[in-house]
């Protein structure tokens, strides 16, 4: 269903789960949805805010 979207609208839908669930189910919801290119967008803000607190 996703790869039919646009990126810019993978963006968004990632970031309207992500501040619906939260990183973690959102990721585990678009998983279980099939929905790879946002659950691929999702894993890299995940990685990208792993990586900021670790710095800290």
């Amino acid at each position: 269903m996703a790869s039919t979207y646009h990126d810019t609208d993978k963006r968004a839908i990632a970031a309207n789960l992500i501040e619906t669930c939260g990183l973690q189910r959102a990721l585990h919801a678009a998983r279980q949805f099939g929905w790879h290119d946002i659950a691929e967008e999702i894993a890299l803000k995940l990685d990208h805010e792993k990586r900021a607190h670790a710095k800290h």
